[in-house]
């Protein structure tokens, strides 16, 4: 064996073992809670037992921890992105697709004897990402059925509304860009169809289309931003007859570096995400209220609808809107018209939800993921008088939320 192969093997064997002491003796106290790179929580140090480890989940947890917490993770992940680059992936001024399972617009996972998507293609473009959209009329179908028996079994004098919110996919900066995707539009068009003719149809699209030229999406996150969010408010008003605050009206603010959930999921492709990171604002309510939420385990917390703060302490700068995702929330305002609203909602409507506040005396919101209870009788313990339903287009294209809809009225019957 030749002398340099030898040395080159001595320093491989090295490095590895070097490696692997430093992480058997570093403290665990030196693990870090989440990834600033990532912006996402890091697994934590599994709790062993006996039980757990024979049924080989503590293994397995052990594994995923390992995964997220060994020594200079960050560094590696980092050098293994550009070294891909340098490679030449992805090109220049060419489309670059990356499949992920599951499907992040919404987190369902669950399999269907229909023909949908359940998976992710993220279409990276220049310093954007796009989730393209494919779409299933059989789901669509599902989710317009679900809307039409949730109408039916409120009380006839509950105002019931639909709002349909397409991605960005729908508005790309370049135009033969949409071939890689099916139509929104053409998608919420079917479902509009079959909706009973008493569920308003609030026109988001359209509303979202006219400022298309405007930052009305995240380049690197699945969500619109807070002023795509008030373009669709905007809508809703004109679906119930009255006329949206104008946003001056707001204190404005403003928090640099925002990488999201579509830079997290292609960083192990490309890097060129994170040299152009996105600005979320936030708009803060100018009206008097107080905002309650709710645990997965029924714990009240009081928070506030938008704080900035949120994004320091949370995974996702996203959270800045409601705290992020919790089965369901109340906002108590100064109005006292007798008007209250719930939005049964996915994440898109976290920084929906805080521009209702000068409209209605409370403002709830349930996200039937996380809400473990009967829908229909939350109507009634609450005495809602309207309902926004607001989903993204996933509605279109898996039948997921159609299913937990349909099954949150049906408990306790």
């Amino acid at each position: 064996m030749k002398l340099q192969v030898k040395l080159n093997l001595i320093f491989f064997l090295v490095f590895i073992f070097g490696v692997a002491a430093v992480n058997l003796l570093r403290p665990h106290s030196q693990s870090e809670e989440a990834s600033k790179l990532e912006q996402r929580e890091l697994a934590k140090q599994p709790e062993f037992t006996v039980d757990r480890f024979f049924e080989g989940q503590y293994t397995r947890d052990f594994d995923n921890y390992f995964s997220d917490n060994f020594a200079y993770r960050t560094a590696l992940v980092e050098v293994g992105t550009s070294l891909k680059e340098l490679r030449g992936f992805p090109e220049e001024e060419g489309v670059t697709i990356v499949s992920q399972g599951g499907d992040n617009m919404n987190g369902d996972s669950t399999g269907s004897s229909v023909s949908e998507v359940n998976s992710s293609n993220y279409l990276l473009l220049k310093d954007r990402a796009y989730i393209a959209f494919k779409f299933s009329a059989p789901a669509a179908e599902m989710y317009a059925d679900a809307l039409n028996r949730f109408s039916s079994l409120v009380d006839p004098k509950v105002r019931v509304y639909s709002l349909l919110a397409p991605s960005s996919v729908e508005f790309p900066i370049n135009e033969d860009f949409k071939k890689l995707s099916d139509s929104q539009k053409d998608a919420f068009a079917h479902i509009n169809s079959r909706l009973d003719a008493k569920i308003g149809q609030v026109d988001a699209y359209g509303g979202l289309a006219e400022h298309k030229d405007e930052y009305i999406y995240f380049r690197t996150d699945h969500h619109w931003t807070a002023l795509g969010a008030y373009y669709a408010y905007a809508k809703f008003m004109d679906s119930i007859g009255e006329t949206a605050v104008p946003l001056d009206k707001y204190k404005k603010g403003e928090i640099e570096g925002f990488l999201g959930t579509a830079y997290k999921q292609t960083l192990s492709k490309s890097n060129k995400l994170k040299s152009h990171p996105d600005t979320l604002t936030y708009y803060t309510p100018f009206v008097k209220n107080t905002y309650t939420m709710y645990s997965s385990t029924g714990k009240a917390i009081e928070r506030k609808a938008v704080d900035p703060n949120y994004a320091k302490n949370s995974s996702t700068f996203y959270a800045t809107f409601l705290g992020g995702d919790y089965p369901w929330g109340e906002i108590k305002t100064d109005n006292k018209n007798g008007k209250r609203i719930v939005v049964i909602k996915d994440s898109y409507a976290n920084a929906f939800v805080p521009f209702l506040i000068p409209h209605f005396e409370k403002v709830y919101y349930l996200d039937p993921r996380h809400y473990k209870g009967n829908i229909i009788d939350f109507m009634t313990e609450q005495k809602i008088t309207d309902v926004l339903f607001l989903n993204n287009s996933t509605v279109a294209r898996n039948t997921g939320i159609s299913k937990i809809l349909n099954e949150k009225m049906d408990i306790g019957k």
